[in-house]
């Protein structure tokens, strides 16, 4: 070819082509070790199909696809020969990610079954109830115990364990029998579509019953319950409580109330206005305990006595004194557990580090998406239910997304010495103070889709708040945490106690600055479960591939924000009783219902319909209403009509109206009236709260039953008051 002269165009294509092959296949090699970590999302996806399906599925599928699906992928992969190897492998894979599927579906079905005891069914009482307090906990308006059930009067088959509602001064402490008189009745379902469904978190926590005790309940010096598992249970309850009271002797105040909080997990001393600054501010993670915790006390300990063992000089230099170290934080880790309560995000937690730790044991990274995938896969197969709480998925996301923004960083490359202490100082507080704020922000990026979809709210200042808080947790708290442990048998765990109650009061003034702010949170309406799946796809992509692949994570980010703009809002939020109904005109928000029961349901279907707390505090009941009826209309010019009493029926007659009734429609009224959508008492028994939408086609009408479906844990729709 001569010089200077173009080629022709076909080279030029050809040429192009082959670039952008060889372009993929760099991409593709890039992934060869990141396949592995896919079967574990597929477990989680498995899991968390098979809890939130409307019906239990049929008791063989999950079996039969998971054994299916692995002899095909255990062919393929055996298959002699060559030929169509790639294809071939490809095929294996997908059934890989099926057999995984099916395994976490498996799990939940075991799981399950294993669970499952007596329930109440429907409301009690008042009845005798006796047994033993495991747990204390503070409630929206009284606070609760959970109660081993001994026995209750005229209940034959007797649910496991009950959770009592009692008056502040009615609490006992853990490991006391006691005998109450309460009303008994089922585990509530989800208020309203898209509300949390207590009834399933009951059924796997083996409560079968919710109860509001009569007066105050008295204590027993009945036995100890036969079963060796309960007594050790009660014995660790009564430990946990012993210890949370010795840190609010030692430190009381609010200070000490968070200290228990942080060390045993029992909240019940904390007042109500620092778990909303908790909240507001963005630090609420710090009151549960959790994968910062459980990490703070294991990498305090193995910290300690690395250090320790370093100053031996004849260890140090002939025994794998990091190994040790890993084994007694280990060890510590799992005391921990124990005193916390271990609660689910507790065991979670530990799942994590004791993967973390066991990989310093075998000379392994300690942290990896590796070694995060083997703790999801022990997660799904201890706890599958886990998978669709919240703690579950913002955990997960957030060690996620760490590992792989840290681990796409690289190496901090480091260009010569730095001259001098001062100057070597300042480059070493860069380093340290750039790492939280990456670590801050990729959290928080990670776990906000989580909190919108959940919680319908998102905390403006919880960046900043993290880490204006992150070097107190870590130079302070966490020290001082463990030095206490170390100096509590020898009685001198005082001074670190009041450091630590200290700094954590220091922590909720540093909440409070930002939680105060008038923008602090941003409340946005309950998302549609697609634009939540499109977010979640996103995180999964971005975190589990490597390179240039990571960026097609932004297509589902854009999916997940077009999906959410373009759903239909609703215009009216309901519960199960109509004690509460929030609602949208055509100049703003109104609430109709009964002002003296609906306080809790207000609040919650606020919430649903994206209103803040101060939005939720204004809302009025439209002008016109009466103990009879109430009336307005939507955005779209429907009427809606409330009716109360027989009386209001008159003004109910409204063409194309919507009516929400607590009496029963006549006959004559519906013939007449003819309403575009009718609610009455025995549709909210049966189908519970409800939302309705506007859309050009007509009105969109969701239940609280499609969330809850007909599943082994279904529970009672009407309640609003838990």
């Amino acid at each position: 070819m001569t010089r200077g002269r173009r080629a022709p165009p076909k080279a030029r294509l050809a040429g192009a082509i082959k670039a952008v092959g060889d372009w993929l296949r760099a991409i593709i090699a890039a992934q060869h070790d990141r396949w592995a970590l896919w079967p574990p999302v597929g477990m989680i996806a498995g899991a968390a199909v098979w809890m939130t399906a409307p019906v239990t599925p049929p008791w063989w599928h999950a079996p039969a696809m998971l054994v299916v699906s692995a002899v095909i992928a255990w062919t393929l992969a055996a298959w002699p020969g060559t030929e169509r190897g790639r294809l071939r492998m490809g095929a294996a894979a997908a059934c890989v990610m099926t057999a995984s599927f099916a395994l976490g579906a498996v799990s939940a079905q075991v799981r399950t079954a294993i669970v499952a005891t007596p329930r109440i069914t429907r409301d009690a009482g008042p009845v005798r109830l006796t047994g033993w307090v495991m747990d204390v906990e503070p409630g929206a308006t009284r606070p609760r115990m959970r109660v081993l059930v001994d026995a209750i009067e005229g209940v034959e088959t007797i649910p496991r364990y009950v959770r009592v509602s009692v008056r502040a001064d009615g609490l006992m402490p853990p490991g006391r029998a006691i005998n109450c008189l309460v009303l008994l009745r089922a585990p509530e379902g989800p208020m309203a579509p898209h509300g949390y469904d207590f009834a399933r978190r009951a059924f796997f926590q083996r409560t079968g019953a919710t109860a509001i005790a009569l007066g105050r309940c008295r204590p027993t010096d009945a036995a100890p319950p036969p079963a060796w598992y309960d007594r050790t249970a009660l014995t660790i309850a009564a430990i946990r409580r012993d210890l949370t009271e010795t840190i609010l002797e030692r430190v009381p105040d609010e200070g000490g109330a968070i200290s228990a909080a942080m060390v045993t997990g029992d909240r019940s001393a904390m007042t109500s206005d620092t778990s909303v600054v908790f909240r507001d501010s963005g630090l609420g993670h710090l009151l549960s305990v959790s994968g910062l915790h459980m990490a703070l006390v294991a990498g305090g300990i193995f910290a300690a006595m690395h250090f320790l063992l370093a100053l031996i000089a004849p260890l140090a230099l002939r025994f794998p004194i990091r190994k040790w170290a890993a084994a007694v934080a280990l060890l510590g880790a799992g005391a921990y557990l124990v005193v916390s309560g271990a609660s689910v995000p507790a065991q979670r937690a530990f799942v994590m580090t004791a993967v973390a730790l066991g990989a310093v044991l075998i000379d392994r990274p300690a942290f990896t998406l590796r070694g995060l995938g083997v703790a999801a896969i022990l997660i799904v197969l201890l706890s599958p239910e886990s998978v669709v709480e919240p703690g579950f998925q913002m955990s997960f996301a957030a060690t996620a997304a760490l590992i792989a923004a840290f681990e796409s960083r690289g190496p901090v490359a480091i260009v010569g010495a730095s001259p001098g202490l001062l100057l070597g100082g300042l480059a070493s507080s860069w380093r340290i103070m750039s790492d939280m704020l990456l670590a801050s922000l990729v959290a928080g990026l990670a776990t906000d889709p989580f909190a919108i979809f959940h919680f319908q709210r998102f905390s403006t200042y919880g960046l900043a708040a993290n880490l204006a808080a992150t070097p107190l947790i870590t130079f302070v708290i966490a020290p001082a945490a463990v030095i206490a442990a170390a100096l509590a048998p020898f009685g001198l765990a005082d001074l670190p106690l009041t450091i630590m109650s200290g700094a954590l009061d220091m922590v909720r003034a540093i909440g409070s600055v930002f939680a105060d702010r008038p923008e602090a949170i941003r409340t946005l309406p309950a998302a549609p479960a697609i634009s939540f799946l499109f977010a979640v796809g996103a995180i999964a992509w971005a975190c589990l591939w490597a390179g240039a692949l990571r960026w097609l994570a932004l297509g589902l980010i854009v999916a997940a924000a077009i999906s959410f703009i373009a759903a239909p809002q609703p215009v009216l939020w309901a519960d199960g009783d109509l004690r509460a109904v929030v609602a949208r005109t055509s100049v703003g928000w109104i609430v109709a219902g009964d002002p003296k029961r609906s306080a809790f349901a207000k609040a919650r279907l606020g919430g649903l319909a994206g209103l803040s707390a101060a939005q939720i505090a204004k809302l009025a009941p439209p002008d016109g209403c009466d103990r009879d009826a109430c009336a307005w209309r939507t955005p779209g010019g429907r009427p809606v009509i409330r009716i109360h009493r027989a009386e209001g029926l008159a003004r109910a007659c409204v063409t194309r109206a919507v009516v929400l009734s607590d009496i029963v429609l006549t006959t004559e009224f519906l013939a007449r009236c003819r309403p575009a959508l009718r609610i009455e008492p025995a549709d909210l028994a049966a189908k519970g709260g409800l939302s309705i939408a506007e859309t050009r086609r007509g009105l969109v009408v969701r239940r609280a039953v499609d969330d809850a479906g007909k599943r082994p844990w279904s529970g009672d729709l009407r309640r609003s008051d838990a």
